[in-house]
């Protein structure tokens, strides 16, 4: 409750703002209505502002135009327009006056041969002898002008763009309407031949031109990220950020809560993509890496929708279904969409594991997976634009999985001392439960006056769950039947705001932060193999930045500083625990320089960033897999800091992007012998420190057609294991290399072929071995694009393997797995009158969610 209140008191005071700023300003309209009538209107729509002005020095100017929301003097300006006037300001006293006193007028009206009025229209009075300019104008909303002139008799010429000029002589005053006849030319054609950067520094990191590349006809935005330098999609459409790990991915400055968001989202609607490697003070701590699609701005009205339709095939089918639907009508907005998957996967495991405890043991385990999960979900959202620089909206989602099902049938050879003492039969189900998840949000976004304002409040509740049911069976050991049960629920509420306002040459922005979230979890053995758990965390943290930017020339710096405080609160079976319970307080400063300049483009960047234990990572429970492995989590968990330096340099097509990693208390996967027996337990550990090199070139030419990306990463890792009972293992680099290759065929046909390569490497504890890949992919759109078909086969040569050892306390695990990355698959999507969604909400809490 006392969150709630919270929001809403915040909720409160932003409407109470927003009211007592829009009782001052105007909203009007005028339709052929006199400047003295349409002032006399505005005087008595405003107490701030006394309006004067001569009554029959204007009443010959005439008024058309619409006024929304706007302070005494813009709206002044708006009706002026280009009419020969001036408007002095002096205290609480407007002026407004005629900057040309003769007697008399021109007045007329142009019109189109269709009898619609022309506006911008240039009016010039020439004289009648010689043709010299007398006095000049512009025609208004309605195509009406009003020109100031002596003069007895005038040549009236008319000329607009896209229309033939006209001429002709009028006695002074009223000569009515004239009439502008459209002026067209056929031409023979026309060539136009121009290279587009293809790469250049956006307001926070590197962005890519979509809107005027091959790439906006490749299919979805998953696709199109999968064309981005130093991002890597997986099969299943998990984004990771070359050494940054996993994004916070934004679409017009709204958070995808769900990857399926990227399927959805059409190449051709994006504008271009940013990606951030160095995120500042106004994201959360623990964001090392952002990506925002920005979409194109199109006009539409009325009903527009989308079909989005998948199927694949890597031994099991499996598919999504994806419809939604918008209203749009003036400047409100109701979205809703709907959505179901279900999608198989499985593994060839082939597990071993060595023990060096009381005695030797050795386990080689083959464990054949496979298991489905089936999921459906929806969502509505309401947006209204009170102007241009104004709109709110709301917008809830449910999202309902039926749960993944899975099963194993395996067996373990088991040797002790170099002696084979026993062979044991598993086979596991597993049952697990996603659901429900709530999500709401609530937002407004706008100005007042030049002040910038931003506010986010959400709420989200999860449940979810696991039951396992074991079955060993041996003729050489004990058998046993082990039953597992675990549940889980989250709930959060968080309130974001920013504030931004223009100061000297830049932006000044200030915000805060609040989140009060709570996780319920418990976990129980039927047979009491492990010990039960019972925990609760109740966490709030508050958080406030200020961050400002600026831009002289060619270069631009940003610089600020975040601020977070926490206090967490740890229960065990009720009852408080006072050293897992804990409260933080740090600063995490950041700063970046830029430059542009023609081709080329750099950015320096330093982030101090923290990564924060996932509550599962957090939980008091071990967690029974078999006789001889547990897995849990570790409630003395810390956060660790990282303090990052990152440069990008940008050429036309080539870019590099290097940096250096300090991580102080990382949080390592580590495998320790289980209360001092011959049993192997996972869990995460603070280790003292880490430090990370990496660097990565790209050069993305285009040879016509064909238009390829390579790309060379590097990357090594040093972990300090002073103090710790593990193998020291030799620090070694890792090479990924990466050729996508993009042909496109016609201007409706395309072609991909991606190949990928990556050495081994030593990460934490963990070495891996060396795998490659290669994907094919093409694409055919229809009725303008309306339709567009997909066709592809991903890991076409079974060469995407999992192959990894970990050294551990006592301990080593090997494993040798293929997940069925080899499949096929097809891909439908159609839409109708598709428009940009008007809603602009970004959440509250983003980072909280994931760790929920």
């Amino acid at each position: 409750m006392k969150r709630l209140r919270y929001i809403m008191l915040l909720a409160g005071l932003m409407s109470l703002s927003l009211q007592t700023i829009y009782a001052q300003r105007i909203t009007r309209s005028f339709r052929n209505t006199s400047m003295s009538e349409a002032l006399t209107i505005l005087a008595k729509s405003t107490k701030d502002y006394r309006i004067n002005f001569m009554y029959d020095e204007l009443e010959d100017f005439t008024v058309t135009t619409s006024i929304v929301k706007r302070t005494a003097p813009d709206a002044i300006r708006q009706i002026m327009g280009f009419y020969p006037m001036k408007m002095t300001i002096d205290g609480e006293n407007i002026f407004v006056e005629c900057t040309q006193k003769t007697p008399t007028k021109m007045i007329g009206r142009i019109i189109d041969n269709k009898k619609r009025p022309v506006d911008f229209a240039n009016v010039a009075l020439l004289n009648v002898r010689d043709s010299s300019l007398i006095n000049g104008g512009v025609t208004n909303e309605n195509g009406q002008f009003v020109i100031p002139c002596g003069a007895r008799k005038a040549i009236v010429r008319v000329s607009c763009v896209g229309y033939i000029t006209t001429s002709n002589t009028y006695n002074i005053g009223k000569i009515g309407t004239i009439v502008l006849h459209e002026n067209t030319i056929n031409l023979k054609g026309v060539k136009v031949k121009a290279m587009r950067q293809n790469i250049k520094l956006g307001k926070e990191g590197m962005l890519v031109d979509i809107e005027h590349s091959e790439l906006n006809k490749i299919g979805t935005a998953t696709d199109v990220l999968r064309e981005m330098p130093r991002v890597d999609v997986s099969s299943d459409g998990t984004v990771n950020v070359f050494a940054k790990g996993s994004p916070l991915i934004y679409i017009n400055n709204r958070l995808v809560n769900d990857l399926k968001e990227l399927h959805q989202l059409k190449s051709d609607n994006i504008k271009n993509v940013e990606i951030v490697t160095a995120p500042g003070a106004k994201y959360n701590a623990e964001i090392k890496s952002v990506i925002r699609i920005r979409t194109i701005r199109r006009q539409g009205e009325g009903w527009s929708g989308e079909n989005y339709t998948t199927t694949k095939f890597n031994k099991w089918w499996g598919g999504s279904q994806y419809l939604s639907s918008t209203y749009r009508t003036g400047k409100a907005e109701v979205f809703g969409e709907l959505w179901g998957t279900t999608t198989p996967g499985g593994e060839d495991n082939v597990l071993s594991t060595e023990i060096n405890g009381t005695k030797n043991i050795f386990i080689e385990q083959t464990s054949p997976i496979k298991y489905r999960s089936k999921g459906t979900g929806a969502k509505v959202a309401f947006a209204y634009s009170i102007d241009d620089d104004n709109t709110f909206g709301l917008s809830y989602e449910n999202q309902y999985g039926s749960g993944k099902g899975g099963t194993t049938d395996s067996y373990q050879k088991i040797m002790e001392d170099g002696v084979q003492t026993a062979f044991v039969n598993e086979a596991t189900n597993i049952s697990d439960c996603f659901s429900p998840v709530h999500n709401a949000n609530a937002y407004y976004v706008g100005k007042i006056g030049k002040l910038g304002v931003d506010f986010n409040a959400t709420y989200f509740w999860k449940k979810k769950g696991r039951t396992m049911s074991i079955k060993e069976s041996s003729a050489d050991i004990e058998s046993r039947d082990v039953h597992t049960r675990n549940r889980q629920h989250s709930d959060m509420a968080a309130a974001k705001l920013i504030l931004s306002y223009p100061v000297w040459k830049g932006a000044l922005s200030v915000g805060s932060e609040f989140i009060s979230s709570r996780i319920r979890g418990e976990y129980a053995n039927a047979e009491q193999y492990v010990d039960a758990s019972n925990t609760k965390i109740n966490e709030q943290s508050i958080a406030g930045f200020a961050e400002y930017g600026l831009k002289f020339g060619a270069f631009s710096a940003n610089a600020g500083v975040r601020y977070e405080y926490v206090k967490s609160h740890y229960y065990y079976f009720g009852e408080l625990q006072t050293e897992p319970s804990r409260r933080y307080s740090d600063w995490f400063p950041s700063a970046s320089m830029s430059w542009n300049s023609g081709k080329w483009a750099l950015q320096l960047a330093y982030t101090c960033k923290t990564r924060r234990p996932s509550y599962n990572s957090l939980r008091d429970e071990v967690q029974y897999d078999n006789r001889y492995t547990y897995e849990g989590g570790n409630p003395y968990l810390r956060p660790c800091i990282t303090n990052n330096v990152d440069l990008n340099v940008a050429y036309d097509w080539l870019s590099l992007n290097a940096g250096y990693n300090y991580i102080d208390k990382p949080m390592v996967w580590v495998a320790t012998l289980y209360q001092g027996k011959d049993i192997v337990f996972l869990r995460n550990v603070n280790f003292n420190n880490s430090q990370d090199v990496y660097v990565s070139i790209v050069a993305s030419p285009r040879f016509g057609w064909y238009n390829p990306m390579a790309e060379i990463d590097y990357t090594q890792s040093f972990l300090c294991t002073d103090g710790f009972d593990v193998n020291k293992l030799s620090n070694r680099p890792c090479f990924n290399f990466r050729l996508n290759n993009r042909f496109n065929i016609t201007p409706t046909l395309k072609a991909f072929l991606n190949m990928r390569y990556k050495t081994g490497r030593l990460n934490d504890l963990q070495k891996t071995k060396s795998f490659a890949r290669v994907d094919m992919k093409f694409t055919k759109s229809f009725l303008n694009d309306a339709l567009v078909i997909g066709v592809y086969a991903n890991d076409l040569f079974k060469t995407d393997t999992e192959q990894w050892t970990m050294y551990g306390s006592h301990t080593v695990m090997e494993k040798d797995c293929y997940g069925y990355e080899r499949c096929v698959g097809m891909s439908l999507s159609y839409n109708f009158n598709a428009t940009k969604s008007k809603y602009k909400g970004t959440g509250a809490g983003n980072a909280e969610k994931s760790r929920l």
